[in-house]
């Protein structure tokens, strides 16, 4: 009942903001399909296709009133059963979202009434929508479930926010409020700071806050609201150049880190994200060399990474032509731990004797139609030592369009 006031709620504000104006749309939307090997069938080769994608859409109602959706799909295996039969699948909205500006001498102000994820920390969609940059993340990070990409701490749930981008500097500062159920047992209120500033040669996007998980119960007796621990994160992105020069990108982020009454923290290393990335340019070429620690949930949605611990070089070129065909074409290389973190770095001899990954991945994305073609092969070079040798091969092909 809850979930449906809420989303009879969002659905209220999107229809009374349309009474204002005749909207004017704009969006961009994409998938790919994998094909893969079922590594949970050990006695038979048995293939996986599986399918992301997503969805996002603005409405523009006026100049200074716009609304945002955006919602992902992530299906098992089409394979498992007959192809046109039920497929499991997982829907996700990302984002709900109602955005007012108003404008004075000194700044640009956007309040934000949002549901789901909002400008999240480590992704640079609020660098793009704030500065109207080109994308400066990582090309590892990159992931088919929206815009966003891999995400250091989410602003997720249902709150507000406001954000001014200051007249006199490229520099903007931001608030949130937000309710969401990070904690198993209580429903968690989050306040967050935000500062970010662009310019020529150095990006930095920093933000940081405190969940506060609110119990009705003090030791056995009623109450109204009781707060046992506070869940503090952050995270932050930086540039050092821009993608015209050489460069270095660093990531860092915290997530959830408990601190209770007894001014106990505990912080694990499966709950931090590191990531430095230098980025050399060449006359017709780009090399990255990133390494990283990473939650696993963070490498379950990236392109390029399966593993927690590891380093990564990415060799592309973006300026190929063919006719009216514009080309990327890259090779990215991966050598990564399994279930491994930033910490295991204190022991290289127990660590270099763990089971590790090394994989290779071509990929080739052009121009399509009114979109953007993308194909890309894995090769897992360990598999080639198992008996199911065939596991080393995976493929993606999926397609982009704005429209």
């Amino acid at each position: 009942m809850k979930k449906l006031s809420i989303l009879l709620t969002a659905f209220t504000l999107f229809v009374s903001a349309g009474l204002f104006a005749e909207p004017a749309f704009s969006g961009y939307s994409g998938g790919k399909v994998n094909y893969s090997t079922n590594e949970e069938v050990t006695d038979t080769y048995d293939p996986d296709l599986k399918l992301q994608a997503f969805f996002q859409g603005q409405f523009n109602f006026s100049q200074n009133m716009w609304g945002r959706l955006e919602f992902s799909i992530d299906t098992g295996d089409f394979l498992s059963k007959e192809l046109f039969h039920k497929t499991a699948a997982s829907f996700e909205i990302d984002e709900l979202s109602i955005i007012f500006k108003s404008n004075s001498d000194t700044d640009a102000n956007y309040f934000s009434i949002f549901m789901g994820t909002y400008d999240p920390i480590g992704s640079d969609i609020f660098l793009q929508r704030y500065f109207g940059i080109q994308p400066i993340a990582s090309k590892i990070t990159e992931s088919w479930l929206g815009l966003a990409g891999s995400i250091l701490y989410p602003h997720f749930g249902i709150g507000i926010a406001d954000v001014k981008r200051l007249m006199s500097a490229p520099i903007t500062l931001g608030g949130y409020a937000y309710i969401n159920h990070e904690d198993a047992l209580h429903y968690v209120f989050n306040t967050d700071f935000r500062f970010a500033c662009v310019y020529r040669f150095f990006t930095f996007d920093f933000a940081g806050g405190a969940g506060f998980p609110i119990s009705d119960n003090n030791k056995g007796q009623d109450a109204i609201a009781v707060i046992d621990k506070v869940l503090l994160h952050a995270g932050t992105t930086m540039l050092i150049g821009n993608n015209y020069t050489q460069s270095l990108f660093i990531q860092a982020g915290l997530f959830n880190m408990p601190v209770t009454k007894r001014d106990e923290a505990t912080i694990s290393p499966n709950d931090i994200y590191l990531l430095v990335e230098p980025r050399i340019l060449l006359e017709n070429a780009h090399v990255n060399l990133t390494l990283f620690s990473l939650p696993q949930d963070t490498a379950d949605q990236l392109m390029f990474v399966e593993d927690t611990l590891g380093a990564n070089l990415n060799i592309y070129g973006d300026s190929f032509s063919i006719g009216a065909n514009r080309f990327t074409i890259g090779t990215n290389f991966s050598f990564s731990f399994a279930g491994k973190t930033f910490l295991d770095l204190a022991d290289p001899l127990e660590l270099i004797n763990s089971d590790y990954n090394i994989t290779m991945t071509p990929y080739m994305s052009t121009n399509f139609l009114s979109g953007e073609l993308h194909t890309q092969a894995s090769i897992r070079f360990m598999k080639f030592a198992t008996k199911r040798w065939y596991e080393a091969f995976t493929m993606d092909i999926g397609y982009t369009a704005r429209f």
